[in-house]
């Protein structure tokens, strides 16, 4: 293997956080240590994993004297991570998830980038959408300035992957990690986070391979829960910009059950809920087809039979008001109450 030196401070810390992913975990490690650029710690978590996770971790550690691992009880991805931010030597933390893939020179072209640009604080990339077996199923790209991407993550629309994320390890501490509070969508949270204290950017190209499968976390109950949580996290930010009290600042869990709960059922309200549900029933049904046109025409008869493609095309393509409507009313609302928001 194309190994650093183990002296010195490396230039990247590779995170991964790992829970149960024996399946693909041996893939996953083995496109990261097959990098271009050889100068990174490893950093593997094993979040209290119940199957043979850590051993595999131990095997690729045995090999490899870049790879770290911390071993700990199960407390949740974001704890996880805040832990491996905690340990990194690196300037730069490149996140990866288990059952995902780092294209071979992925570390080498966002580290140049980063390099080249050091008002940047957060790097994503597109990527290449792939299935359980491995196969291709879509390629995805993203804006690659400031200002459309903080958009998009204020108006609740597809973002550059937690697996594709290149961020300067300073100004996560600053940021003081990822809020446990959110926990389907704590990423979010902190990519709005770190847009408050330099720029962010994404690489056009596919620099990485994310694998959809059921046992996803985000795609329980259809996205709804990581959907909820996206959009409190956008709130939080908003009311934040606007000189507001953010309700996720103090990490009170009875403050922010609170919260959470109103823009529950705020986003109950509005019907994000039967929307989601009719997207993934129509992506599934593009995903069962191999993609392709064959795809696409399955795709778009099944939202048009659901009755809510119009409301889904506009968020895709112009984002949602929602978390901008929603900052409005709890703003309102604080104000009725003692100590409010102003």
């Amino acid at each position: 293997m194309n190994q650093a030196p183990p002296s010195g401070t490396p230039g990247v810390s590779v995170l991964m956080s790992c829970y149960n992913g024996g399946r693909w975990l041996g893939e996953a490690i083995e496109s990261v240590l097959a990098q271009t650029y050889a100068d990174f710690e490893f950093i593997m978590v094993d979040d209290g994993s119940k199957d043979d996770t850590l051993e595999i971790i131990k095997r690729y550690a045995a090999k490899d004297q870049r790879i770290v691992v911390i071993a700990k009880p199960n407390t949740g991805l974001g704890d996880s991570l805040n832990a491996g931010i905690a340990k990194a030597r690196g300037a730069w933390i490149a996140r990866v998830d288990q059952d995902d893939l780092c294209e071979p020179a992925r570390l080498e072209r966002q580290l140049a980038f980063a390099r080249e640009h050091p008002e940047v604080v957060l790097l994503g990339s597109g990527f290449v959408e792939i299935n359980e077996a491995g196969e291709v199923v879509a390629e995805h790209r993203y804006p690659r300035a400031h200002r459309a991407l903080v958009s998009r993550l204020e108006r609740l629309q597809a973002f550059f992957p937690h697996s594709s994320a290149f961020y300067s390890a300073g100004a996560a501490r600053r940021a003081g990690g990822y809020n446990k509070l959110i926990s389907r969508a704590e990423d979010w949270r902190f990519w709005l986070e770190l847009s408050l204290q330099g720029r962010i950017a994404c690489l056009p190209a596919p620099l990485v391979k994310i694998r959809k499968h059921p046992g996803q976390m985000s795609l329980h109950g259809s996205g709804v829960r990581q959907i909820c949580d996206a959009a409190a996290a956008a709130v939080c930010h908003l009311l934040l910009k606007a000189g507001r009290r953010d309700p996720s600042a103090a990490r009170d869990e009875a403050e922010w059950g609170e919260f959470r709960e109103w823009v529950g059922a705020k986003v109950d309200q509005y019907g994000i809920p039967e929307q989601r549900k009719a997207w993934w029933e129509a992506r599934d049904k593009f995903v069962s087809s191999g993609g392709g046109p064959a795809g696409l025409l399955r795709f778009g008869a099944s939202l048009l039979a659901s009755g809510h493609a119009l409301a889904l095309l506009r968020n895709k393509f112009f984002g949602s008001n929602l978390p901008r409507r929603l900052a409005g009313e709890w703003a309102a609302r604080s104000n009725t109450k003692p100590g409010g928001l102003i």
